[in-house]
């Protein structure tokens, strides 16, 4: 839930200039407000992407439940698709992409994306594949 943001000239609540863009807020009320001129590149990219998840995850009860919430599709079907990876589970903008991609890096799922993805969470920054790590060679 977003908090309100209210006025500091006359205590009404504020609303956004543009709703599809957070580019500033305005007050209704007395016409007070502030802008940016600095617009997120994720915010403005129209880009379709597709993530894919890679073969070679392990269904666990925590991948089917992230897997199932991405893909909107019931336990049974989710587990399927993890055990016939690699296989399409999401197509998006960059914002809604970004965040599948924190989920299934949360659980070190590994993942494809289409076109590149120029936002990856990855430490490399550029990599648009995520390799899932195996602690069991530590």
């Amino acid at each position: 839930m977003i908090d309100k943001i209210i006025c500091e000239k006359c205590g009404a609540e504020m609303l956004p200039i543009d709703p599809n863009k957070p580019v500033g807020m305005t007050c209704p009320n007395c016409g007070w407000g502030w802008a940016t001129t600095y617009i997120d590149p994720e915010q403005e990219d129209d880009t379709v992407y597709v993530v894919s998840l890679s073969e070679g995850n392990i269904a666990t009860r925590a991948a089917i439940k992230a897997v199932s919430k991405i893909t909107s599709k019931n336990f049974i079907q989710a587990k399927r698709i993890i055990e016939n990876s690699p296989v399409d589970i999401y197509t998006g903008n960059a914002v809604e992409v970004k965040d599948v991609l924190q989920l299934l890096e949360s659980l070190s799922l590994a993942y494809g994306v289409t076109p590149e993805f120029p936002y990856s969470q990855n430490q490399e920054g550029t990599d648009t594949e995520n390799i899932r790590r195996d602690d069991s060679d530590n």
